[in-house]
């Protein structure tokens, strides 16, 4: 019985993740986005910060965009001028320049951009973030100095988010957390059978006795 808790509590969080936000997330084609855009009572253009807005994103269960294939691109782009934003509106990704020879990573996924679609004369240099912008509602990659109007959340399962951190840690480390787990749950099942044999003996016991 004791194998089936850890599975069970998998499910538990999964389940968790999904109502807490299923309230903010908008299916878009294949996955689940929103996109934050300030103080709706305010009209001023606001301009985020890149990484206070990959912590937003982290707080409700997601990950800043990362974009895979021109048909997420092209579905996110339908969504954004249905939407009603404005043309040169720009978006942050997760994607950046800062620690790859790529040039570009998505620090999502930690793993090299593989699709692209430059915005005219936009020749993707060093140390910079890469960002969306719609120009004449077309969605284009561009540059970014890291401060947006908007910026995109990807809702990521938690299955995946399990697997983009196994990816950050160190081979060693993650060895040892393994190792340190076996042992604290092999501890636990010797105490159990202990246990178990403990009342068992005090039961032959009494059986003993009452003859």
């Amino acid at each position: 019985m004791e194998f089936l808790v850890f599975p069970r509590l998998l499910l538990f969080i999964g389940i968790a993740n999904i109502v807490q936000c299923s309230y903010v997330y908008e299916k878009i084609g294949d996955g689940y986005y929103f996109i934050a855009n300030g103080n709706e009572n305010d009209t001023d253009v606001i301009y985020f910060d890149w990484f206070e807005a990959r912590e937003s994103c982290r707080s409700h269960s997601g990950q800043l965009l990362s974009v895979e294939s021109a048909q997420q691109l092209l579905d996110l782009q339908n969504y954004i001028v249905a939407a009603g934003y404005a043309n040169g509106s720009t978006f942050f990704t997760s994607g950046h320049s800062f620690f790859s020879n790529s040039p570009f990573t998505w620090d999502a996924l930690q793993q090299r951009v593989t699709y692209t679609k430059w915005l005219a004369g936009e020749a993707p240099p060093r140390k910079s973030y890469l960002g969306l912008q719609l120009i004449n509602s077309e969605l284009f990659m561009r540059c970014s100095n890291g401060a947006d109007q908007y910026y995109i959340c990807q809702y990521e399962p938690i299955c995946r988010r399990l697997l983009v951190n196994l990816r950050k840690l160190d081979l060693t480390l993650m060895v040892s957390v393994f190792a340190t787990l076996i042992v604290l749950y092999a501890i636990l099942w010797l105490v159990k059978r202990h246990k178990q044999n403990q009342a068992l003996s005090s039961y032959e016991n009494l059986k003993t006795v009452d003859v």
